[in-house]
This record gives C-alpha cells, structure tokens and sequence, in this order.
C-alpha cells in the first residue's frame, strides 16, 4: 500500500446507523481503512467488527473488495515454489536454471489458468527497472497477464516478439503483450505486422520496412522473454486459433515436430525443424531469441509433456513454470 496515515489520528464518528467513522486521512474509505487494521495493525477481523461497528462478515467483504481492487496484493514467494525437491531434481535434470511447479490443485480452475497465476508471481520476483520484455501469445500467456499485479515499472519496455493472426484476438501476441504493459505501467510497443503472410517475397518486403526493421532491432535488446509451449497433436491452437491450417500442421508433424513454442518448431530430440511455412512467418529471429538471457516458458497438462519434454532439449527456456503431474511425468 502507499503512504502510512498517522495512527494517531482519530476518527469522527458518523450518527444514525451505528457505524463508525473512519479517519479523515483515509478519505472515509472503509475499504482502506479495514486492509489497514488487518494487515498493517495485525487486528482479528472481530476487532475490526468493533472497531468499525459492522458485522464480521462485512469486514470479510471489506478485506475481499481491498484484494478485488488491488488496495492490497497477496503472494506466495516464488522462491520457495522453485526450492522443492521435484522442481529441483527437473533443473538438474534438463539444465534448467529453476523450475517452478504448481501443486496440485481440485477446484482451481483452468489449468493454464493456475499455471498462468503462479508464471505471474514468477515474473514479478524477477523483474528489473529497466528490463526489456519480449512477449509471445497463447491462452497460459494471456492468463499470465491477467493475474499480474498492478505495478509501476516506466522504464521497462514490453515488446510483441511474432506478429499476429487475426482469428487468435483472444490470446494474441498483441493483446498479451499489451495486458502486461498495462499492469506494469511500462512502454508497449506492438509489432505491427501479420504474424504469417502469403509468402517469402512479401515476408522479404515486409522485414525490410523501417519500421518493422527497428522493432525487431529493439528485440535484440530483450533481458527476459515469456512464452507458451503447445502440442501438435489433439486439439491445437495453431490450428484453432487460425495460425496455420491443419495441412501446414500436418508438414511439421511428418518432419518429426513434436511441439512449438515462442515461434518455432521441434521434434522429440530437440532440434529445430523447418519447412516452407517458417520463409512465411513473421516472428524474432532464433538466434536472437536463444540469446536472451531470461526465457521463461509457461505450460502444462498430460496433452504437453512430450511437447515440453522436447522443447527443454532445445534448450529455448532457461525457467520453466508448470504444474505438479506435468512435472512428474517430464522425469
């Protein structure tokens, strides 16, 4: 929270309906006042009750409307998350430089949604003033952006590393990158561009245009990058979200590919695979992208494990987030 309001300030009561009032500093915000006893005085909820003079459940419904409206952030440290004996024995076994790993959760939610929150609070713990972020898409991205907390961050500049396809709006490169931007209160810079065009002669035009030339200039500067990884077989966004057509899926997959992630293809080995598709596909060069220096790759469930497996051997992502049968499964 902000500026601490003097204790000593007291409070006008307010007449006729029993409640009491709350500092002036405090703007007779209620809200602030019952996250301030709670969690700055340490007072039971009873004792604000009193204090106040409402029920306990309308200091509960207090306290939940302060975390709704980002009055007070909770979280778990991370670190700790990345301490566990399974994360652990997954960084040694892959080269990773930490793994972090959701436990197992029943009614949680979504998936990429848990793993979305956890990737959230991983990325926070890590970020630097000026930090230049390179941001990929997908649903666990997007959800990532979602749950982080509102932050104040100028100088940190949040960048699309792919371009778009339109049919993927909903967990597109444009709308992740911007949903952090946001809550980082940092510089957006979109990629104005297609994310697959028609072909490599128009890709060729299109790279050479200033524009494009100095995002991508920008790119090379990237400090830590954030991406998903997705199978290639099942039920895929590639193909749902209108990136590529099943036929174009259907090349990679008969050239071994086994998952993509942050713009690229791979197999089971780890080695990058190409086809006609990549002279098309407008997104940061590897190379640039393997040499920033923070890769974090978000994603789990039983229809991604070979997909992440795989993607580790590439060794694309430095830090991995996932979940707890995932993880076990990936040994």
């Amino acid at each position: 929270m902000a500026k601490k309001p003097e204790l000593s300030e007291a409070a006008d009561p307010r007449p006729g309906n029993g409640r009491r009032g709350v500092p002036a500093r405090f703007g007779m915000d209620e809200v602030l006042w019952a996250a301030w006893l709670y969690y700055e005085q340490g007072q039971k909820q009873d004792q604000i009750a009193d204090e106040l003079g409402i029920s306990r459940a309308s200091v509960f419904n207090l306290l939940q409307k302060a975390r709704d409206e980002g009055v007070v952030n909770i979280s778990i440290d991370p670190t700790r998350i990345a301490r566990m004996e399974l994360s652990q024995r997954i960084s040694e076994a892959t080269g990773l430089a930490e793994c972090y790993i959701l436990p197992v959760q029943r009614d949680g939610g979504p998936l990429h949604r848990q793993i979305g929150h956890l990737g959230a609070r991983v990325l926070e713990s890590r970020l630097h003033r000026d930090d230049t972020l390179g941001v990929a898409w997908g649903r666990t991205v997007l959800a990532l952006s979602q749950h982080l907390s509102t932050i104040t961050y100028p100088n940190i500049t949040v960048a699309q590393i792919t371009g778009s396809a339109a049919a993927t709006f909903d967990f597109s490169p444009v709308m992740c990158t911007s949903n952090i931007a946001e809550r980082l209160n940092a510089r957006c810079i979109n990629l104005h561009a297609p994310g697959v065009v028609s072909s490599a002669q128009v890709k060729g035009i299109l790279m050479q245009e200033p524009a494009i030339r100095q995002h991508f200039g920008l790119l090379r500067h990237c400090t830590k990058t954030v991406f998903g990884v997705t199978q290639l077989t099942g039920e895929t966004l590639l193909v749902q979200g209108g990136f590529m057509t099943e036929e174009e899926l259907a090349t990679y997959r008969e050239l071994g590919a086994v998952g993509f992630a942050a713009g690229y293809f791979f197999d089971r080995d780890g080695s990058i695979i190409h086809s006609e598709f990549d002279g098309r596909h407008i997104t940061m060069a590897y190379g640039d992208l393997a040499a920033i220096p923070e890769r974090i790759c978000v994603g789990g469930g039983p229809d991604k494990v070979a997909a992440i497996r795989a993607m580790l051997r590439t060794e694309l992502a430095t830090i991995l987030v996932t979940d707890e049968v995932t993880a076990t499964q990936l040994l």
